[in-house]
């Protein structure tokens, strides 16, 4: 017994100095768990390591491959800056295609510009008449919507008044004036303009119906017609019958003694007229004065016979003047050039019925009236009374239908 006792003490105690041996022996030598330990790190370094000992894990989201961007929600959505690879540090990174669909990383969005104010308006602005109340019908009176077109084109370079097509419009007298409008306006007539036969719109007689003065680039163009009702002036022209006195009387007094001219152009210069119809003026037809730098082509004028004192195109104080393959049918001179024209060109213009073409003309109290460089060509006439006529003085020798002259003669 006491030996068992004394037997279980004595191997607790050898257990014991064993155990304290294992311990001492293992925490000396430290191999076993600085090994393990060693192989732990190693394991976590080749894992996480890329080629520049960097971690790329902010490319790393479940499964994908580091190089593929992560889709954002939104095509437009910015890179963050965690996500961005920085250039030029390091290896360089694959640059990816941007994608087609949206998916993925874009670009960032450029910084976004304050709004810009609305640009005014400019080039190519067309100001419809109808867009100002015209009606077009034949019977209202539409000058006040032509005007009010007008101004507002006045204001803005290279625009359009529009006269559309397939309607009429009654229109007064108006002034189309500058010289405070932008240069250039074209005024498109491809409808009919009847002039005003009320008296009312005349007063005590004008010189024009449609006026455009001191203006610079200023053309009319289209397949439209200018109606200038003449026939209210015509009717009773004739006082050498007896019969007809009394009655002239009464119609004169309805309509003013001046009659005016259909269309006009006053002060102006690079002016254009072409494609238009003017026909049954009270007078003349077109008159340009004071202008320089004219262009009248593929135009139509046409009065009757009868019609008095309608001359087809009347030139006045202008200057370098091209007419040509225009058809002019009047009462009176096809062309008339008066005092003060310079350097004009006519060809290729079909002249009949009417007085021919007047050349030259006594200026104001009885003096001459000065014109240079006349350059006449290529004329058709029939039922002309007179050709190519040179007033006052002579001022080249005509030959068939061409007449030139390249020098002054007053």
């Amino acid at each position: 017994m006491g030996f068992g006792i004394k037997g279980l003490a004595f191997l607790l105690l050898v257990l014991l100095v064993l155990c304290s041996n294992v311990s001492v022996s293992d925490a000396r030598s430290g191999k076993p768990w600085r090994q393990n330990k060693a192989s732990s790190t190693s394991l976590l370094r080749r894992k996480g390591k890329g080629k520049n000992g960097n971690s790329h894990n902010q490319y790393r989201k479940g499964n994908q491959n580091p190089y593929q961007p992560t889709p954002s929600t939104s095509p437009n959505a910015p890179v963050s800056p965690s996500e961005s690879p920085v250039q030029g540090k390091g290896h360089q990174v694959p640059t990816m295609p941007t994608p087609s669909s949206g998916s993925g990383h874009t670009p960032p969005s450029p910084p976004r510009l304050p709004p810009q104010p609305p640009a005014a308006p400019s080039q190519n602005t067309v100001f419809n008449v109808i867009d100002f109340g015209a009606r077009g019908d034949g019977v209202t009176d539409d000058t006040q919507s032509f005007e009010a077109a007008w101004a507002a084109a006045c204001k803005v370079e290279e625009s359009t008044v529009l006269v559309p097509s397939e309607l009429e419009f009654v229109v007064g007298p108006i002034s189309f004036s500058g010289p405070c409008c932008k240069p250039n306006i074209l005024f498109q007539l491809d409808g009919t303009i009847l002039a005003q036969t009320s008296t009312r719109a005349w007063g005590s007689g004008l010189f024009q119906w449609l006026e455009f003065t001191q203006l610079s680039g200023i053309a009319i163009q289209g397949s439209g017609v200018l109606n200038g009702r003449g026939q209210e002036w015509w009717t009773y022209s004739d006082t050498n019958d007896d019969n007809d006195v009394d009655a002239y009387n009464v119609e004169m007094e309805k309509m003013p003694q001046i009659k005016p001219t259909a269309l006009r152009f006053y002060g102006s210069s690079n002016v254009t007229v072409t494609g238009i119809t003017i026909v049954n003026s009270a007078q003349c037809h077109l008159k340009f004065d004071s202008c320089q730098g004219v262009m009248v082509h593929d135009l139509t004028i046409s009065s009757p016979e009868s019609s008095p004192n309608t001359d087809g195109i009347h030139l006045q104080n202008s200057k370098e003047v091209s007419i040509h393959h225009t058809n002019l049918a009047c009462g009176d001179d096809c062309v008339s050039i008066q005092e003060g024209c310079s350097d004009i060109n006519i060809h290729n213009v079909n002249c009949g019925p009417g007085h021919g073409i007047s050349i030259g003309a006594l200026g104001r109290y009885n003096t001459k009236a000065c014109v240079s460089n006349v350059t006449v060509r290529d004329v058709n006439m029939f039922k002309t009374m007179t050709g190519v006529r040179i007033k006052t003085w002579q001022i080249g020798k005509p030959s068939g239908n061409n007449l030139l002259s390249d020098h002054d003669q007053c």
